[in-house]
């Protein structure tokens, strides 16, 4: 499993995003690395694509390849919006990251870098153990038309697919990048798809609206009310997209 953490430190006008102060965003995503690499032992790309490059911040962490952090331009065309950006980045680590491209056939957890999954290990542990490699994992709303983008784990070809309908994404007629994970989720049929079936207890603070995430007080009942709703939406998409 290798951490794929996408970052955006200096937006510079991007449509649709509250959060734009630099250096609030870079305190973000040094706090999120910080965390992940102080709570998991799995190996991280932070690929960021303003221009602004903190790996002198990780310095030692990166001697041991511990994490491997890349640096570009891109967002020429903001008007596309961040979910165009956002494939920009996965398309540039799958091409450049030394760490994904020495792992042959592992998975990949894409996470939006400014967000911690706090339950991460546990996620990742379980779902190893129950699904097969080849398995997708996204949490989707209830009628199986939206994603969640913020942490998905899949396949490193399931990314490549993925990537061929980027062009299609444009925030300001209303297409996003989670049209196009939902399209690449029903009609990949090479890889089985699954709910996490744990909920991802996701803290940080949305770029788009700048509210927080908040963490509600976990019970014994909702989590056995999450598992059933999460087995539930699993069965129903089978029994449309397979």
């Amino acid at each position: 499993m290798i951490l794929l953490l996408t970052g955006c430190i200096n937006p510079a006008g991007m449509s649709y995003t509250t959060l734009n102060n630099p250096e609030e965003r870079k305190k973000q995503y040094v706090d999120a690395i910080n965390f992940y690499l102080s709570s998991t032992n799995f190996p991280i790309v932070f690929a960021e694509n303003s221009g602004t490059d903190i790996s002198n911040i990780f310095q030692d962490y990166i001697k041991s390849s511990r994490i491997e952090i890349l640096c570009f331009c891109g967002n020429h065309d903001k008007g596309r919006g961040k979910g165009y950006g956002e494939c920009e980045i996965i398309e540039y680590a799958l091409q450049h990251s030394k760490l994904i491209n020495s792992s042959k056939g592992n998975r990949i957890a894409k996470i939006t870098g400014r967000l911690k999954v706090k339950n991460i290990k546990t996620i990742v542990g379980l779902h190893t153990i129950l699904f097969s490699r080849q398995t997708t994992f996204c949490a989707i709303n209830s009628d199986l038309s939206f994603p969640d983008s913020r942490f998905f784990i899949a396949p490193k070809q399931f990314y490549h697919t993925f990537l061929k309908n980027k062009e299609k994404i444009n925030d300001t007629k209303g297409y996003y990048f989670e049209h196009i994970l939902c399209e690449t989720l029903r009609e990949e049929k090479a890889y089985s798809y699954s709910p996490f079936l744990l909920m991802p207890r996701i803290e940080g603070i949305s770029g788009s609206s700048g509210k927080s995430y908040n963490n509600k007080t976990i019970t014994v009942s909702f989590i056995i009310r999450y598992i059933k709703f999460a087995l539930s939406q699993r069965k129903r998409f089978y029994k449309l997209y397979r």
